[in-house]
């Protein structure tokens, strides 16, 4: 059979969850199959549009550069003909039997209907929100989460694109504004300020919002099967108006070869050692872990920070505020980024793994990782995180972003390490990569027959 994997970024270029599922899936049916990957970069150097071939692991990888030097409006910035024809070429020369889609934001969603035109299947794996969430987390300009997301929030959100007067200069005079008022730099009461400040040209905007939902239901019409690692995930996309018929809970396979198969730990003891893995930005809640942790007597508990900070929508100072929050805490370390290889050797000095996510998360790649250690979680207690952790038995769970509440399971775990094994014991299986990736082609073969 003949597969296609689309994605919005890929390694070496990047390697966050959805890029490195995509890359473990596509390297196990590789093993049987010819399959391509087709990827957007994003190089400044290079013509906009501009395909070239390469190589990732042992897989061939197409590439295309996007860098919305053409964009002149909103929809641009979900539609780009130009490339969705340069997909097209592509799928002519290789002519595959399936595409499996993984994310198409900076791509365009017009590349269903390229595929959908020449009669291949199509398969699509929700790793967010953003097909209808143009920030893709749910979680608003205002560092609030987003429960309505009704087209008048997606205005406040997205003020930089849409046609209202002053654009990003006014959102951005109103943000200020309400920091001011707020009294912080990294404020989270502000949605119902902003939400009674007009906006010039606002129904215009709100237009282009609904538009783009039109434009994204169109195209998930042209979707054979959609595929949620979360049961919340898969919920949200059916409120939004993809029929349940059409999407499977699919949870994510792992590889289990590099794994120990004794998962069994040496007991615990103090200090405990705590841990975070992942992108340093506001959603991930990482303050809030700083916070909470202050808190805890230093002799006691140290936290690792793995992970680096990413400019978030504009928000440039993420660490420097992490910095100042950690300052004086010896016990709060600031590790930097590392290579996949490392995984196995950063979870094998952590006790207990912590994903503070403010926003729902899907199904957090590093969870699953900490189970595959015996490592037991503490998280925040909504959208897929909650499907994963049971609060007593393979973890700890708290209230999303509120540091207190955090602070008060901290606690909980430093007055019975002894719960750290017997949770770590009892932490749920992972699907395997294998049963995943021939799972995947079993659909295949479904939609394809």
């Amino acid at each position: 059979m003949r597969i296609t994997h689309v994605i919005h970024a890929f390694p070496p270029f990047s390697r966050a969850g959805s890029e490195n599922y995509c890359l473990a899936v596509a390297k196990r049916q590789a093993a049987d199959h010819e399959v391509r990957v087709f990827h957007r970069i994003a190089d400044p150097e290079r013509p906009e549009y501009e395909v070239t071939e390469g190589e990732c692991e042992g897989l061939p990888v197409t590439r295309i550069n996007r860098i919305f030097s053409d964009a002149q409006g909103f929809r641009d910035t979900y539609e780009a003909p130009a490339l969705a024809a340069k997909f097209g070429e592509f799928l002519d020369r290789e002519q595959p039997d399936v595409v499996h889609f993984h994310h198409i934001t900076c791509l365009s969603t017009t590349c269903v209907a390229e595929a959908k035109r020449r009669g291949i299947a199509v398969v699509y794996t929700l790793h967010d929100f953003w097909l209808f969430c143009s920030r893709g987390q749910l979680y608003r300009e205002d560092l609030t989460l987003c429960t309505r997301h009704t087209p008048k929030d997606c205005v406040r959100c997205m003020a930089y694109h849409l046609p209202i007067e002053g654009g990003g200069e006014r959102i951005a005079s109103l943000l200020n504004r309400a920091r001011d008022l707020e009294g912080s730099s990294l404020p989270r009461g502000m949605a119902r300020w902003l939400g009674t400040r007009p906006f010039g040209r606002e129904a215009e905007a709100v237009a282009a919002i609904r538009q783009r939902d039109q434009d994204i239901l169109d195209m998930c019409a042209l979707v054979d099967r959609f595929l949620a690692p979360s049961e919340f995930l898969r919920r949200q996309y059916i409120e939004f108006g993809i029929p349940p018929e059409k999407i499977l809970y699919w949870p994510y396979g792992f590889d289990h070869t590099p794994w120990p198969d004794q998962k069994e730990r040496p007991p615990v003891r103090l200090p405990i050692r705590f841990g975070y893995i992942g992108t340093w930005m506001p959603s991930k809640g990482v303050d809030v872990l700083v916070r909470a942790f202050r808190s805890l007597p230093q002799t006691q508990a140290t936290l690792d920070l793995h992970g680096f900070a990413v400019n978030y929508h504009g928000i440039d100072d993420y660490e420097e505020t992490l910095l100042r929050l950690a300052d004086g805490a010896d016990n709060i370390r600031f590790r930097g980024a590392f290579e996949p290889h490392q995984l196995l050797g950063l979870l094998a000095k952590v006790d207990v793994l912590v994903v503070p996510s403010v926003w729902y998360e899907n199904a957090p790649l590093t969870i699953h990782e900490a189970f595959l250690a015996g490592i037991p979680v503490v998280t925040s207690d909504h959208g897929g995180m909650a499907e994963l952790v049971t609060d007593g038995v393979s973890g700890w769970t708290f209230r999303p972003g509120d540091h207190e509440d955090l602070a008060r399971v901290l606690h909980q775990v430093l007055a019975a390490p002894e719960e750290i094994n017997r949770r770590g014991r009892s932490v749920p299986a992972v699907r395997t990569v294998e049963d995943d990736g021939d799972s995947l082609l079993a659909e295949y073969r479904r939609l394809t027959a």
